[in-house]
């Protein structure tokens, strides 16, 4: 009986070591991967049409990035509302 207690345990001690290794070899493969990303992009240049549709949001006027008028003003209607609501 004892020899078999051992013998489980082994396969358990195997079965922990091969499933924590793998973990840890996927996890620095997606490190690397971030990494290797984050390189590429700082060497290659940016264009304009890759970074603008991300950066500014359609409430944004295209020039300066601030919000546009009508934003402002729906903005201002609603606090208005909210504040005379009670």
């Amino acid at each position: 009986m004892n020899s078999e207690v051992s013998a489980l345990l082994a396969d358990a001690g195997m079965l922990m070591l091969t499933g924590m290794s793998v973990v840890f070899i996927f996890l620095v493969l997606v490190i690397g991967a971030i990494h290797l990303i984050g390189v590429v992009h700082r060497l290659l240049p940016a264009t304009e049409s890759d970074e603008a549709p991300a950066m500014r949001s359609p409430a944004q006027s295209a020039t300066t990035g601030k919000p546009s008028q009508a934003v402002i003003a729906a903005i201002s209607a609603a606090i208005h509302q909210h504040r005379n609501k009670s």
